[in-house]
């Protein structure tokens, strides 16, 4: 069984692989294009040779002028490119140091906050422990235990005789005759008509034997009003009982001390959540930042654009195509050299675009995957998956889904559902479903939320309760110790 701790940690570690794989990527993608920029540079070089040795019959000087121009603009911006990446990569090493000490910084704030967790849960222990020997909180919560039963057993009823009716209605509403001298009242002192109209009212009536039925229909929709109207007096009561078993559980809790140390844990959670606001900012930060050295990466950015702009500008040059035709009409073995050179460097740099086209599918995927490992851990520390009360359960499973995860094979979303599926709450001696929560916990009308209960389920930013509750439909393991993991229980 895994801690909450523990669980975040392998989220971290998978995270951790995701970003060094970028970052492998960066690597190779850099390399590339510096291949590539250098395979268009060597290409300017070659046909400049090719019109020096070869061609002296042509006027080169003009296309040498223009190579020779264009190869020393090319050098000079991609300079300022290099400059450009150093910046970049400077940025990128402040922000990921500045992450690494946030999530230092939320260790300790976590650990400071499960303290105070620990300390309310002993707390509540020593508080049920006296309960338990109160004969008068006994005696209330019997009371209130029996209402709820009757509550629930009078709604259970009163459902069922709805469902009941809804089918027993049926023909009688497909009946036109009968619900016509229903809807008219007839039958009763509200009904009205002329004399005519009675007299064919009548008629109808005997046709279809309307009074023996308008008896059995009147029955048929009464006895679930009066069900609905029972059970909702025995809820009332069993709220009455509900709320008196409660007023002893928050007086016990208040003279131990208990509210005083609700205001600090929700003081070190409040902490927690604004720092936890403040690593997402950063990362958002970092996102930014990588996609931009992405661009510089993959030979996307400005610069890179201008050099070969610049290049591809002079390879266009008029005399370029003379020197070329001129090469394919005379052979020699002087320029064939040069020439299998310059071919050699065209077929490579395709070959180059290809493997860059790839990397870069592969670069964008995996900053798509970072971010959404980052919404799984974010929705992690939400629903505080890393409180002491939780664990994780079937470690294995989680374990192989973030491998799988790392790899492609599935997508955040998924790997989100098994963690949820797998998380359970751990009691640790003090017993959210003790007398009241257990009353919640078990009733079909209830929810159990810290909402409804007076001893407390860890719950997540917005209060509405984030762990998997221990509750009547059943799902959460319980070990074997009195430590382990609990369903719903009163004493």
């Amino acid at each position: 069984m895994w801690s909450g701790s523990t669980a975040l940690n392998n989220i971290d570690s998978a995270l951790k692989t995701v970003r060094d794989d970028i970052a492998r990527l960066d690597q190779n993608l850099t390399r590339l294009t510096e291949s590539l920029t250098e395979n268009r540079l060597q290409q300017s070089k070659v046909i400049n040779e090719i019109a020096r040795v070869r061609l002296q019959e042509i006027d080169t000087g003009q296309l040498q002028e223009t190579l020779t121009a264009a190869d020393h603009d090319a050098k000079k911006i991609l300079g300022e490119r290099v400059h450009k990446i150093e910046s970049l990569q400077q940025e990128t090493d402040a922000v990921k140091q500045q992450l690494e000490q946030a999530e230092q910084q939320r260790e300790v704030l976590l650990a400071s906050a499960n303290v105070i967790a620990q300390e309310l849960a002993d707390r509540e222990v020593s508080v049920q422990a006296n309960l338990k020997m109160d004969a008068n909180y006994q005696a209330q919560f019997e009371r209130a235990n029996k209402a709820e039963s009757i509550a629930d057993e009078a709604h259970s009823k009163s459902e069922v005789a709805q469902v009941d009716m809804d089918k027993k209605d049926e023909p009688y509403q497909q009946d036109k005759l009968f619900m016509y001298l229903w809807g008219r009242k007839y039958g009763t002192a509200d009904y009205e008509g002329g004399v005519l109209t009675r007299s064919l009212d009548n008629w109808v009536a005997k046709l279809i034997k309307y009074e023996r039925n308008r008896v059995n229909y009147w029955n048929l929709q009464e006895i679930p009003k009066r069900l609905s109207a029972h059970a909702e007096h025995v809820k009332r009561e069993a709220e009455a009982e509900f709320k008196a078993l409660q007023l002893i559980e928050n007086a016990a809790l208040a003279d131990a001390g208990v509210p005083e140390i609700l205001q600090r844990l929700d003081k070190a959670r409040q902490a927690l959540d604004a720092h936890d606001d403040q690593i997402e900012a950063t990362e958002n930060k970092l996102h930014l930042i990588l996609e931009q050295r992405a661009s510089f990466t993959a030979g996307l950015d400005e610069y890179m654009q201008r050099s070969l702009h610049c290049l591809n500008t002079a390879m266009q040059h008029k005399d370029i195509y003379q020197i070329e035709r001129y090469v394919r009409a005379t052979r020699s073995l002087v320029d064939d050299g040069l020439v299998n050179e310059l071919r050699d460097y065209r077929d490579n740099y395709e070959d180059n675009e290809d493997d860059l086209a790839d990397l870069r599918k592969a670069h964008s995927v995996k900053l798509s995957k970072l971010k959404e490992l980052e919404g799984v851990r974010r929705n992690f520390k939400n629903n505080r998956f890393d409180d002491i009360r939780s664990g994780f359960g079937n470690e294995r499973l989680i374990q192989s889904v973030l491998s799988q995860f790392v790899q492609g094979v599935l997508s955040g979303a998924e790997v989100w559902r098994v963690i949820q599926r797998n998380q359970r709450y751990s009691d640790i001696n003090a017993r959210p479903d003790f007398g009241s929560g257990g009353i919640s916990g078990r009733s079909p009308r209830r929810s159990t939320s810290n909402s409804n209960t007076t001893f407390h389920w860890p719950s997540n930013r917005s209060g509405s309760g984030g762990f998997r509750m221990p509750g009547g439909g059943g799902g959460s393991r319980r070990s074997n110790n009195s430590g382990g993991f609990r369903t719903g229980g009163g004493f």
